[in-house]
């Protein structure tokens, strides 16, 4: 897992608001973790439209049940041993020293699966969550193209006085709103 801290690296610049920056540091460090640019392009070509509009469809009943709750953050939990089935999470509490916030949820609304980066995951990082340089590097691009996404549709949302967040591990979060 001492690869993770690329991604951490790049989750910083997306929390920073660097996009540019965060693209440019993903795809220069999936290279450099030797990953074929043949896979690097086939991933960044695979659209991700379809992710963000079913995210987008269910924002408004995410927000007003956040609402009714009194809740503090939303937060897109996405699966990527299992298709992308995706669910976010209406947290109660924030905290970015102790994420045990995003797993005491109590109540959530299901999105549904992704299709497009389940197979690339599968085959290429071969369902290896930072196992290798190749795997690390596979996931590093698969959970930027994500997290950015939901950034896209998140940064519709910025002034819902919610923290907005995303992950893919129950360990840590990218905050994108």
């Amino acid at each position: 897992m001492r690869n993770y801290k690329y991604w951490r690296s790049c989750a910083d610049l997306i929390e920073s608001g660097k996009i540019e920056e965060a693209t440019n540091y993903a795809l220069e460090i999936t290279l450099k973790l030797g990953l074929s640019k043949e896979v690097v392009e086939k991933i960044m070509a695979v659209s991700l439209k379809g992710f963000e509009k079913k995210i987008e469809e269910k924002m408004n009943g995410c927000l007003k049940k956040a609402k009714e709750e009194n809740a503090e953050a939303l937060c897109l939990y996405y699966s990527m041993d299992n298709g992308w089935d995706s669910t976010m999470y209406i947290c109660k509490d924030y905290s970015t020293e102790n994420t045990s916030w995003i797993s005491e949820s109590r109540s959530w609304i299901d999105l549904g699966k992704t299709r497009g980066f389940s197979e690339i995951y599968k085959n290429t990082a071969e369902s290896a969550f930072f196992a290798n340089k190749i795997s690390s590097a596979v996931c590093i691009l698969l959970m930027f193209r994500t997290t950015i996404a939901f950034y896209n549709v998140a940064q519709k949302f910025s002034d819902c006085g919610l923290k907005l967040c995303i992950t893919a591990t129950e360990s840590d979060f990218v905050r994108v709103a």
